[in-house]
Order: C-alpha cells, then structure tokens, then sequence
C-alpha cells in the first residue's frame, strides 16, 4: 500500500471537525443515541492529525486501543480466570466488557453516556500532550467542558506530578500512562469523566488506592518528616 502524502488527512480532519464543532455534540446535547458518533468522529480526527504529523499507523492504533479499553471497555471483571482455574482474571482471558452491560452496582460499570465519554476525554488529553499535533480551533475549543481547557499541545499535565507528558514518548510506548481516577473505584469512586484522567504510570502507581487529597496529605507528612529529622 503507498504511503500517503501528509496533505492526503486533510480532507479527514476538516470533516471531523466540521462535524465536532457544528453544535451536535455540545455537552447538554450528548446522549445515548449520538454518544457512539462522537466517539467515531473524535477518532477519526485523531488518526488524521496523528498520521499527518508523521506518527505511524501502527502507534496511532494501538493509543486508541488503548484509551478504548480504559474508557468504554471494563477491566478484567469476573473474580477468577476462566482459563488457569483458581487464578484471577486478566487480559488474556478476553473478559473485557461493555461497562453499561455490567449490574449498575459493580465497580466497572458506567453509563453508555460515561464510559464513552471517558474514551473520548483521553483522545483530547492526548492531543493536548506536549509535542501533540495542534487541533483546529473550533474543535480546541468546543471541548474545554470534557477536558478542562483548551485542547492544546502542553496544556496537559499529569493531574498529580504537574508534569508535561510528552505523546511522542507515549506513542513508542503507551504503557507509560494509564488511566486514572481521582477517587479509586475500589473507595467508591465512579467511572464518569469528572473522576476520571490520564496519568503518568509512576503517578498512578504512586496513587495507590489513595484519593488525591489523601496522596497529598501523605507525601507532606514525608516530606515534613524528613525536613524535620536531625542530621
């Protein structure tokens, strides 16, 4: 197959974000009916953007492979593989689910509406990332209520270093972030994009299954500790 020219994802991004901008997915207007055409259209932008930046298929793939399993797509939900008998489940038992499909009392579920929405918040995230291909303005600025600011390149930090996350360093390696949330599921927290963000994976491994008021109260209790211990 010949490689496209970078000018050949124009047409692809100008439809995209004719489509993004028009109105239609404005936040009081997103439901069960047009959630999943936001979600194709926001994907459909990033690829282009990506792609005509120079990033390869491949990488560009596997991020929105990525942000559809931490968005729509639970966790590993059953309690025990159905593959190794007395183990966990994991990926490779291909138990991944529709969030909206689980009981509405499971810590995986959300709403057709919320799962979706989450995937699409991290598409935006990563377009906001340092070194990120810039997004028209009309799309940059017709999704601030998702995101919580523009979509710009750098306007991204990681909600707990405070660090620019770079997407090149992402795309060669996407386990490098992971999905976050501000209130652990497992402490009652939902999956609806105001608890949700990306994060860098030390910082979410730092996290723990701590709030973020929680985390930071403990890192000045260490650093408090420290500072006052005698040399």
């Amino acid at each position: 197959m010949p490689r496209r020219a970078p000018e050949d994802f124009d047409s692809n991004i100008a439809e995209a974000s004719s489509a993004l901008a028009g109105g239609a997915f404005a936040k009081q207007k997103i439901n069960d009916a047009n959630v999943a055409e936001l979600y194709a259209t926001t994907r459909s932008l990033f690829r282009a953007l990506l792609r005509r930046d120079g990033f390869r298929e491949e990488a560009v793939r596997a991020l929105l492979t990525k942000f559809n399993d931490a968005g729509p797509r639970s966790a590993p939900w059953r309690p025990v593989s159905s593959k190794v008998p007395g183990r966990p489940q994991d990926g490779k038992d291909g138990n991944r689910i529709n969030r909206w499909e689980l009981p509405s009392g499971h810590k995986f579920y959300a709403t057709r509406v919320d799962g979706t929405l989450v995937a699409v918040k991290y598409i935006f995230q990563a377009l906001s990332m340092t070194g990120a291909p810039r997004a028209p303005s009309q799309v940059a600025r017709a999704f601030s209520w998702l995101v919580g600011h523009e979509v710009a390149p750098g306007a991204f930090l990681d909600p707990i270093r405070r660090s620019e996350v770079r997407l090149k360093a992402v795309a060669e390696d996407p386990r490098l972030v992971t999905s976050g949330h501000l209130v652990p599921l497992d402490r009652g927290g939902r999956h609806t994009p105001s608890n949700t963000s990306l994060m860098l994976k030390t910082s979410n491994d730092l996290q723990g299954n701590n709030t973020f008021e929680e985390l930071i109260l403990l890192c000045e209790e260490i650093v408090r500790r420290h500072r006052s211990r005698p040399e």
